[in-house]
């Protein structure tokens, strides 16, 4: 798919989807991603934003049969995508900017660890021709399942209470100018506030700015209302 020509700002409009995220938090999306559920069963053919997510989040354990290839492809249209929004080369130099992941739920010795947003911030600095700032420095425990596989997602306070920051990728010693911390979707913004809460006490006073390749839409129930 091709990407949309530049990243969205979640917005007045947008942030009563996402009920965790504070009224001052600065993020950006690329598309909008609609729940399976209501899909009418097309699930990742409804849009192109559904099958670029469903291709980057594929599971570790498909790797090495043919479709592993779409997930990569996914991985390296996403990197080009970040890399042609910002000016890097001036925000590495003057601003000092830190990308930071948001890791999956999975632990770092689990064999289902998908260290995707890695690659991509990997891939991403390889593009730009930069050393960018990257600080894998992120891990879950293990304990929540991953949001969508679950029955109830967690609270921010849960995730922040299984969040655990490592000093030595983290640097706190040498703190950024600023941080970009990247996931691949915005759902309720529970991991985001888990993970900006754990970043601001290494880095206090530091500014943080969300990207997401997608953000969850919620469909009005009442939106063909006009129709009755």
């Amino acid at each position: 798919m091709m990407m949309p020509p530049r990243l969205r700002v979640i917005g007045d409009l947008e942030r009563p989807d996402h009920r965790y995220l504070p009224a001052d938090a600065q993020c950006y999306f690329w598309g909008e991603y609609t729940p399976y559920e209501h899909t009418q069963g097309k699930r990742w053919d409804y849009s192109p934003t559904n099958r670029l997510i469903a291709n980057f989040k594929k599971s570790v354990d498909r790797q090495g049969r043919p479709e592993w290839q779409y997930k990569q492809q996914a991985i390296q249209q996403v990197a080009q995508a970040f890399a042609g929004f910002w000016k890097w080369a001036e925000l590495h130099q003057n601003y000092r900017v830190a990308l930071i992941p948001i890791p999956p739920s999975k632990p770092r010795d689990n064999p289902l660890y998908d260290a995707r947003m890695v690659a991509m911030l990997n891939l991403l600095a390889q593009r730009v021709g930069i050393p960018l700032d990257i600080r894998d420095c992120l891990g879950f425990s293990g304990v929540h399942a991953a949001s969508h596989e679950g029955p109830q997602r967690p609270t921010p306070e849960e995730l922040y209470a299984a969040l655990n920051f490592d000093p030595a990728n983290g640097r706190p010693h040498h703190p950024p100018g600023v941080i970009f911390v990247f996931d691949d979707m915005l759902t309720t913004g529970a991991h985001y506030v888990a993970v900006t809460r754990k970043l601001g006490e290494a880095y206090p006073g530091v500014q943080m700015v969300g990207h997401f390749i997608a953000r969850r839409v919620i469909l009005n129930p009442f939106g063909s209302a006009d129709d009755l």
